[in-house]
């Protein structure tokens, strides 16, 4: 604690610059005008513990550099170059917080200190500060950040009771952000940050920062515009405002490729619950071995502050380009506490022709469009589709099939023989198919035909039933090491073959 009667509590080296600042942060009760002029002074103070509202600050030290002037009106303090504070570590002792700044220097050089001695209030009220200001961090360590040093350059201002800061925060690891912090003594505290992101270089940066950012995530072009607000009052919860504008962002995330994206998220947090809106999310392409987009999405999602997974999605539009046909979702609500939750997806008008040009094998053609609903079944173990329906429009179309892929599929009986010969060359009227796919990842297609093949039996009405397996997977990954995606997720594909030993 601080005494200006004897100095006792101050026993490193104590120059005039005490005896100033004790002289004029006291009221003076002389009635005759006075003043005071120190061109320099210096002392070097060992400073106690503090410990309060949840903090503490441990191994505070001073080293302060001074001129002051004062009169019965004004003192002011300039620190002069060579003034810094230092505390060897300060802790948040909040519950569940954890977070700890290791090794904290505060330089104040050219940083002024003013104190009004002719105005009533208490000294913070009359007491202001405004220069530049520079803060380094060894080393900064939260549950949700890698220990990292970080910096800070920027200016302070405004009176102690109602004092404002602004500038760039950098990490050791890239990460930059402009910073503004108001904190209005008993009232609130506030901080706004803005940060962008583009290519590779914001990757790496994100990833060297956050411990929980996905490995497999890797922005290769545009950029992601990131705006925070943050806000709390005594007593009250934190208040999180953010807001993230995506312009031509592309790259990967995992086995997929994303590309075109623009739009906007808006997250908000506050009291009990977390709110996140899509507005005007496009996404040119996202392509995993079969291109789909442009997607367009337009949703809501409210979840408990407590709960973050298990809150409920409100999708307002939902829709995708695929195989020259759409998808789309329908409006409605998911509770994704409710596992399983169901996602039907309606198909519209999807060509034939461009789907067997995806699969990779060689010999397959036809024409037609196809429309039905693929119901999806979300749960913790993966997706599911039960009992999903797909047919071809009037009139139909044509099929063709190879010889060699039906007959390692269906055998080489008379009946499979008749199927393969008629499938070279199949004008349908009737093509209907359900569909299964398990969380295994097996697709199984029961596919219904109706037509006739002019060149067997001279074209006579045909009826086939034939079920088909696929193994999704697999088929992915073969289409992935064709380059059908780009030669980025080919390479990633390749890489984590050859680790598994595949």
């Amino acid at each position: 604690m601080l005494s200006c009667d004897g100095l006792s509590p101050w026993k490193p080296r104590v120059h005039l610059a005490v005896l100033a600042m004790c002289l004029v942060l006291t009221q003076p009760v002389f009635a005759m005008s006075w003043s005071l002029v120190l061109q320099q002074g210096q002392f070097d103070l060992a400073l106690p513990d503090i410990h309060s509202g949840g903090w503490s600050f441990t191994g505070l030290h001073a080293d302060v550099v001074t001129a002051v002037d004062a009169d019965n009106n004004v003192a002011r303090i300039r620190f002069k170059p060579g003034s810094r504070l230092r505390a060897a570590r300060i802790v948040q002792n909040i519950a569940g917080n954890g977070l700890q700044l290791n090794d904290v220097r505060v330089d104040l050089t050219d940083v002024t200190l003013t104190v009004d001695l002719d105005t009533p209030g208490t000294l913070p009220e009359r007491s202001s500060i405004t220069g530049q200001v520079a803060v380094n961090i060894g080393a900064l360590h939260h549950p949700t950040l890698n220990a990292l040093g970080w910096q800070f350059d920027g200016t302070v201002r405004g009176p102690l009771s109602d004092v404002r800061v602004a500038g760039q925060l950098r990490a050791d690891s890239g990460l930059t952000a402009e910073v503004a912090a108001r904190h209005r003594m008993g009232t609130f505290l506030m901080a706004n940050a803005m940060m962008a992101l583009g290519g590779g270089q914001g990757t790496k940066a994100m990833a060297a920062t956050f411990v929980d950012w996905p490995g497999s995530l890797e922005l290769s072009a545009g950029q992601i515009q990131l705006e925070a607000r943050v806000h709390q009052a005594p007593g009250q919860p934190l208040a999180v405002h953010g807001q993230l504008d995506f312009d031509g962002v592309g790259g990967l995330i995992d086995r997929t490729a994303v590309s075109g994206l623009n739009g906007r998220l808006l997250v908000s947090l506050e009291q009990d619950a977390l709110v996140a809106r899509v507005r005007d999310m496009e996404i040119g392409q996202i392509n995993s071995g079969i291109g789909i987009g442009p997607v367009r999405v337009l949703a809501v999602y409210r979840a408990p502050r407590t709960e973050l997974a298990a809150g409920v999605l409100d999708i307002q539009q939902a829709t995708a380009g695929f195989l020259d046909g759409r998808l789309r979702v329908a409006p409605g609500s998911f509770d994704l506490a409710r596992q399983p939750w169901r996602l039907p997806i309606d198909v519209y008008e999807v060509s034939l022709a461009k789907l067997l040009q995806v699969y990779p094998t060689e010999g397959l053609a036809g024409s037609g469009t196809l429309s039905g609903r693929v119901p999806l079944k979300v749960s913790g173990s993966g997706v599911e589709v039960e009992q999903g329906r797909v047919s071809a429009m009037a009139p139909g179309g044509l099929l063709r099939l190879p010889a060699e892929r039906l007959q390692a599929m269906l055998g080489s009986s008379q009946a499979m023989e008749l199927v393969v010969e008629a499938l070279q060359n199949f004008h349908y009227s009737v093509l209907d198919s359900t569909i299964d796919y398990d969380n295994t990842g097996k697709l199984v297609l029961g596919l219904r035909l109706e037509g006739e093949n002019p060149d067997v039996r001279g074209g006579q009405p045909v009826v086939l039933n034939i079920n088909l397996e696929e193994d999704i997977p697999a088929l992915l990954t073969s289409l992935q090491l064709s380059g059908r995606v780009n030669e980025a997720v080919t390479e990633r594909v390749r890489e984590r073959l050859q680790q598994s030993g595949q």
